[in-house]
This record gives C-alpha cells, structure tokens and sequence, in this order.
C-alpha cells in the first residue's frame, strides 16, 4: 500500500514564511503542503471586497514556496472573484510555480455574509492522489460528505481556522468520530492568529495518529505526516 507525505503547517496567519521556513518545508520533501484556512492575511483587510486588491500579492508569496517545494501546494484561502464574477473564499491550489486550480468554500460562516457560495468540484486529482478538500465549516457539510462516500474518496484535506465552540478534548473526540464514521483519513491543519487556536491534527479510522499539544494551540507547527492508502492513489 503506498504511502504519502503530507506536510502541513500550523502557521499565523498574518505573518510570512521567511526564508529559513520556505527551506525548512523544501527538505521535507512531501507530497503535499497544507496551510490553513485565512492564510495569508498580511494585509488584514477590512473586507473581502478589499482583499480581492491584494490576490496577486498572496498569490505571489505561495509562488516563492513552489519554488523549492515541489509538491502540491494546497494555498489556505483568499478572497477572490470566481469565473462567474461572484466573492467567494477559495483555495489555490499550486504545483511546479503553476497555480492550477482553485476550491472554493462552499459551506459560510455567520460573518461570511460578504460571500457567495463556491461551486466548484470537492474532489482533486493531483500528486498521483485522488482527494477531497473542505475549507472550515464544510467539514460539517452533509452532501460534501456524501459525495465523498459515493466517489470512494479515502483522503480529505481540512483547511481550518474557524473559531469552534468545542474543547480541545471534544475537538479530538469530534474528528476521530468522523474518521471512524466516514472510514477516511482527515488531516486538519489551522490557523492561529490573536483570537483563533490552532489544533491541527491527523485522524484516521483507528483514532487520532497525531495532534497538535494542547500549550501548542497558540504556536506555529511544521509537521510532516506518512499516511498509508489503500486506494485513490495512481503512481
């Protein structure tokens, strides 16, 4: 059964990768690089309207990543216009210094009113995997997870930073439920910022494999995952 490297990165969502992190992600050498929901927000814009000014800005910075990582850059999120004109929060998702795609979220939050709904596909082909990808509250979504159940989708990216009303514990307890359930591997990875913990995590069938500390909720983590699959992948 192949196994795949997934790096995901714990990081604050209104500071840049300098360039001792860029290297530090490079030499990991995975398969994929997650960053969360809300990164990058260096301009803390006031609106979403406004940080559509700043898109190639952010574009740009997850550019210099690509540049020495050479896998699959999943890119957090920024606001942008989407090809029917509408705002939506989506997700670049960037390989070879080629930004190929986007996800955009399709489930909002209560002070996402700004927005419009994503209609893009839920599923990805990229680095040799088939995935799924679900950007803050669309990890609760029902017909994303049913469509997941449908395509046989065994591997979902959770791209966080939503403010939850859960615990720590509950927040373990929730995710490997929802693993177990829906017979996935679910990589979370979030944000932190001055009002949002970071509780990043890997949860599989069997329980949670990996956690981000409860005195880590505050702090930027680099870790690199190995999740084994045993299908949905085509190298």
């Amino acid at each position: 059964m192949p196994t795949i490297k997934i790096s995901i990165y714990q990081k604050n969502i209104h500071k840049r990768f300098t360039k001792d992190e860029i290297g530090k992600i490079a030499l990991a050498r995975a398969n994929f690089l997650l960053l969360p929901e809300g990164f990058p927000h260096f301009f803390q814009a006031e609106s979403p309207t406004i940080a559509t000014k700043h898109e190639k800005e952010y574009q740009d910075h997850l550019l210099e990543i690509s540049e020495t990582f050479k896998g699959v850059v999943l890119g957090g999120t920024q606001y942008r216009k989407n090809d029917d004109g509408k705002l939506v929060s989506a997700s670049p998702i960037i390989q070879s210094v080629v930004l190929v795609d986007f996800y955009e979220k399709k489930t909002l939050g209560a002070d996402e009113t700004e927005l419009s709904q994503g209609q893009t596909e839920s599923i990805f082909i990229m680095g040799g995997l088939r995935f799924g990808i679900l950007i803050g509250e669309d990890i609760g979504n029902q017909s994303i997870w049913d469509h997941f159940e449908k395509e046989k989708i065994e591997v979902i990216f959770h791209l966080s930073s939503e403010q939850g009303v859960r615990s720590y514990e509950e927040d373990l307890d929730f995710f490997a439920n929802l693993s177990k359930k829906t017979k996935t591997h679910i990589i979370r990875v979030c944000g932190v910022s001055e009002n949002k913990k970071g509780r990043s995590l890997y949860a599989s069938p069997s329980g949670v494999n990996w956690k981000v500390g409860k005195m880590e909720e505050d702090k930027e983590v680099f870790k690199t995952l190995s999740v084994t699959v045993t299908s949905n992948f085509f190298l």
